[in-house]
């Protein structure tokens, strides 16, 4: 019997970026990465000053450029990186490919982390999963613009991202079956720690295993958080992540 690569490897795939680069965020900031983008999300967010990062795989999402032989040729060809990144959008909405993108990057040695939503359950052989579930200061705010697509945020978009964000229950079965994560919620405000901790109540994670990272899309936004958000780690015991990539290149793609 074939495998899905065999009867697919030639098939463009919902997955709109492949790249070498730095991890910006989380605990292995700073370590080097190959990073497989999926295009296709079931959130809209939209922060206090910013909409989510990489719109052209969530609000307006891209066709996929690349095949199942395409992936396999990069890791050959960036065989000395040994940490994958499979982030989106939201990869669990694509369970099948995702699962076969884990097995592949198994077969190059590689350690994988999926960077998901937690909108879906997928068992996976990743080896982390990095949590970053979208609080209430993710909600899309109907009326105002999108200005990566010029359309203006409907009651739908909204519906829609409310009927996905808290599957609570998706969140933890992903954090079971894998053997390690982090959680990375995003930090708009003070108030964003409510819902973060009980989150935790609800998935028994420790302050340990949480990453707090400050809310932007420029440096300046992020600049505006930095400081209180610190000392809050430092004062309850979370861990503190940046954005390398925002701080380094601001909105530019591939980095």
């Amino acid at each position: 019997m074939k495998t899905i690569t065999q009867n697919m490897s030639d098939k463009k795939l919902p997955i709109n970026e492949i790249y070498t680069c730095l991890q910006g965020e989380g605990k292995l900031m700073g370590i080097p990465h190959i990073l497989i983008r999926v295009s296709g999300c079931r959130l809209r967010c939209q922060f206090a000053d910013s909409f989510c990062d990489t719109p052209y795989s969530s609000w307006k999402p891209e066709k996929g450029r690349f095949t199942y032989d395409d992936v396999h040729e990069f890791y050959q060809k960036h065989s000395h990186i040994k940490h994958t990144m499979i982030t989106g959008g939201g990869p669990t909405i694509h369970a099948e490919m995702l699962q076969e993108l884990c097995k592949i990057g198994k077969l190059y040695d590689s350690y994988i982390t999926i960077e998901t939503e937690g909108s879906e359950y997928v068992n996976t052989e990743a080896d982390m999963i990095s949590l970053s579930p979208k609080l209430s200061n993710s909600t899309p705010r109907p009326g105002t613009v999108m200005p990566y697509t010029g359309k203006v945020v409907t009651e739908a978009d909204k519906k829609k991202h409310e009927k996905w964000r808290c599957n609570y229950d998706a969140m933890a079965m992903l954090l079971d079956v894998h053997p390690d994560y982090q959680l990375k919620p995003v930090i708009s405000s003070e108030k964003d720690l409510d819902e973060v901790r009980e989150l935790q109540k609800i998935l028994f994670i420790p302050n340990n295993k949480v990453w707090l990272m400050p809310e932007g899309l420029e440096r300046k936004q992020l600049n505006e958080r930095r400081k209180w958000l610190m000392d809050i780690c430092t004062q309850q015991g979370y861990n503190f992540t940046d954005r390398l990539h925002i701080l380094a290149y601001g909105d530019e793609r591939g980095v």
